[in-house]
Parts: C-alpha cells; sequence; structure tokens
C-alpha cells in the first residue's frame, strides 16, 4: 500500500478519537474558482454526492496483461442539493440569478467545498427543480450537476526545437480547387509557382 494511502488511513484513525476537531456547523459552498465569489447561498444543504468512475477495457485481456491503460478515469460529477425556503418572489428571485449566472457564464469554473473534499475546477452541467407538497410548498429543491474539467498546462512553450511541417509547398497551402486537376492542369500550376519563386 503506497505511504500516501497508510498515512490518510492513520490521520483518519487520530481524527475519529478527537472529535472537538470538527467544526459546529458542515462547511458546503460552491465559489467561483478564480474569484471565490459563491455561486449563491442557500437556506441549507442536501445532498452532496461526488462520483468517480472509470471505463475498463470490454474485450478479453490475456492473463497477467491488464494494465493501466485498460483501465481510463472519466472526469468526476458531483450532485448537489440546495433547498430555498420562503415566499414565491424570494424563491424565484434565487432560482433566476443561479440561472441567469449560467446563461452569462456558461463556462465559468467552479470550486466545491464539503466536509469529504474540495473539488476544483467543475462546470455546471445541468439544472433542476422542484416543489414538493409534502415537504413544504415554500421550500424549492434545487439540484446541480458538476463536472470535472481536466487541464493541463499549455505545451505551446514547453517545445523549444519543432519541426516545421514538410508535407506539402506552402505556396499550395490555402488554394481552393473546385475540381480535380488533370495532368496538364497541374504542369501549369508547376510551371507558375516555379516562375514566382
Amino acid at each position: 500500500m503506497p505511504a500516501t494511502v497508510t498515512g490518510l488511513n492513520i490521520l483518519s484513525a487520530i481524527a475519529s478519537r478527537l472529535p472537538k476537531l470538527n467544526p459546529p456547523r458542515p462547511i458546503y459552498a460552491i465559489v467561483d474558482s478564480e474569484t471565490f465569489e459563491p455561486l449563491t447561498v442557500p437556506d441549507s444543504w442536501g445532498e452532496f454526492a461526488p462520483r468517480y468512475e472509470s471505463q475498463v477495457s470490454d474485450y478479453p485481456i490475456e492473463t497477467g496483461a491488464y494494465a493501466v491503460y485498460n483501465k481510463v478515469r472519466r472526469p468526476t460529477g458531483v450532485t448537489v442539493t440546495l433547498v430555498k425556503t420562503g415566499s414565491d418572489v424570494a424563491r424565484f428571485t434565487w432560482l433566476a440569478a443561479i440561472q441567469q449566472s449560467e446563461a452569462q457564464e456558461p463556462t465559468r469554473l467552479f470550486t466545491l467545498i464539503s466536509p469529504q473534499g474540495v473539488y476544483v475546477d467543475y462546470t455546471l452541467t445541468n439544472i433542476s427543480f422542484e416543489t414538493r407538497p409534502d415537504r413544504g410548498s415554500n421550500m424549492l429543491y434545487l439540484t446541480l450537476q458538476f463536472l470535472q474539467i481536466a487541464q493541463i498546462p499549455s505545451s505551446d512553450d514547453s517545445k523549444t526545437n519543432v519541426q516545421e511541417p514538410k508535407s506539402s509547398p506552402i505556396d499550395r497551402i490555402g488554394q481552393v480547387y473546385t475540381n480535380a486537376a488533370n495532368s496538364v492542369q497541374t504542369a501549369l500550376i508547376d510551371a507558375r509557382n516555379f516562375i514566382l519563386q
């Protein structure tokens, strides 16, 4: 077992024997990954459910050949349920603010904070809501689904000795031919390019 996993298990065992380390209220938040501005502040938090998935190859694998490339981790998804109570106007404006934020900045990335973990750079992929008379007609249950956006450093500046493409002459790049050129037309094009050099 890796040392990191062993260390986390030991820390968990110690923390479970020291309950006073826990804050009086669990900390939950959905904040902008750049500005730390909260997406919203609900009256209460319901479900906070991360989902870890891996895609495993479905073809037969020779005994002993199962390797890391046979199991690919998919982006982590997190489902969050928020509860808003109050008047119809209060619930409507609260929901409208979230919908407007998503409509105006669809590529905005969020950091999700919970007692079980911090999830950085997630995008909002789904919004659904419901009111349930059996739980009170003035309660709005909002379910938000987030998906991880895995980001890697740009490779633009990391390569210093990059070769230029050599698959075709530069002077032919961008020319549009509406039909296939025959051998005479090809010879004329090559002669024109030779003269213009």
